[in-house]
């Protein structure tokens, strides 16, 4: 008994050290977007960078680890206030997301000759149909629960919003190698972005991972005893 809960206390420990990593890395990206952008004034394809990568690298990751219990920015807020930080950070990011990629369409005729711009045109359209799904989840308007219990509409969106995150990072991934990355960024700093947007992605993952599993066990418990009934 004392070694299982040895262990998990190590766990948490690790866990705990790994989001403060996480959280330095977000800031740092944040201020390399921003300098970046400043320095080209916020113009054109700059304020396209700016908008979606600090609404997906920055906001939407902090809204993924807001339900995280050893995030140091959450930890003290309860359960209620999460949610509403959760649904905060989830509309502005997703409104500069969208912002950014309606500024994108607007100054290109084509924009699927491209993985970036493909997978990025599907993170923007399934980022606002996340903060759709987010509303409907929080607010839980009686049409729709008549239709699905409140730990479905939990389970589905946390398995859209893991999904259109996961896009939304692919996507800055692949924009890392687009003509505007390769202009106006030294290509020896390149892989270290990379290198960190992997990082970020995969540490905030942790907790919406973990909540989805759970999600998904009780889910699949719930249509057990359906069946005996």
């Amino acid at each position: 008994m004392a070694n299982t809960n040895n262990v998990a206390s190590g766990w948490l420990q690790i866990q705990s050290l790994l989001n403060t990593i996480n959280h330095i890395l977000i800031f740092l990206v944040a201020v390399f977007f921003f300098v970046l952008a400043r320095s080209l004034e916020f113009k054109d394809t700059a304020m396209h960078m700016f908008l979606t990568g600090i609404g997906f690298h920055v906001l939407m990751a902090e809204a993924l680890m807001s339900h995280y219990k050893v995030n140091p920015i959450t930890r003290s807020l309860s359960h209620r206030n999460k949610s509403r930080l959760h649904g905060i950070l989830q509309i502005v990011g997703g409104s500069m997301i969208l912002l950014g990629a309606m500024g994108k369409f607007a100054n290109k005729d084509v924009h699927w000759n491209t993985w970036h711009g493909r997978i990025g045109t599907g993170a923007s359209f399934g980022c606002a149909a996340s903060i759709v799904g987010g509303l409907v989840t929080y607010f839980q308007p009686k049409v729709v629960l008549n239709k699905f219990p409140p730990s479905e509409l939990k389970y589905r969106h946390n398995l859209f919003g893991l999904a259109n995150f996961t896009q939304g990072m692919a996507a800055i991934f692949l924009s890392y190698y687009s003509k505007f990355f390769l202009k106006f960024v030294d290509h020896q700093f390149i892989p270290a972005m990379m290198l960190t947007t992997v990082l970020v992605y995969l540490l905030t993952i942790i907790s919406p991972v973990s909540s989805l599993l759970a999600k998904y066990k009780y889910r699949q418990q719930k249509k057990q005893q359906e069946k005996v009934k």
